[in-house]
């Protein structure tokens, strides 16, 4: 069973992670002769209180994706009458493991643009994809574990 284990980055736990075409729309690319976009590799926290997983816009159009539909989001930032709008797309992810992506699942994920240049990341993962895998938190150490 591969895994990713390290320390928690500024209080989280950070891996990489691989986004590309979902597989419907890989398939129906390659039949109908298309290239399939390259995939596009980000760094995400692992989060279990986020309600969907989210990736900076330019995931998206790396992978030459509409969205599939909209979600009304509220934040801890947005009221309750006035959530925002947030464009939600389909995709396959992998988690990386010294060096290999283990494909997860395709899922619908949203756009987020809420990343810093700076922070080095560009993606949020919900309990979704940590369902799929084995998370061990070990708070005292400041380390984590993600097997899957």
């Amino acid at each position: 069973m591969p895994y990713v284990s390290g320390a928690l980055t500024d209080g989280w736990a950070i891996v990489d992670v691989r986004v590309a075409v979902s597989d419907r729309r890989r398939m129906l690319l390659e039949r109908n002769g298309f290239p399939v976009p390259a995939p596009v590799f980000v760094r995400a926290l692992l989060d279990t209180g986020a309600s969907i997983s989210g990736f900076a816009p330019r995931v998206f159009r790396a992978l030459d994706l509409a969205p599939v539909s909209t979600l009304e989001v509220v934040t801890p930032s947005t009221p309750a009458h006035a959530p925002h709008a947030s464009d939600i797309y389909d995709v396959s992810l992998a988690l990386v493991a010294n060096g290999s992506a283990h494909p997860l699942a395709d899922m619908r994920v949203m756009a987020a643009d809420c990343w810093h240049a700076d922070e080095g990341l560009e993606a949020l993962l919900r309990v979704d994809v940590l369902s799929r895998c084995f998370f061990q938190l070990l708070g005292p150490e400041r380390q984590f574990v993600c097997a899957f």
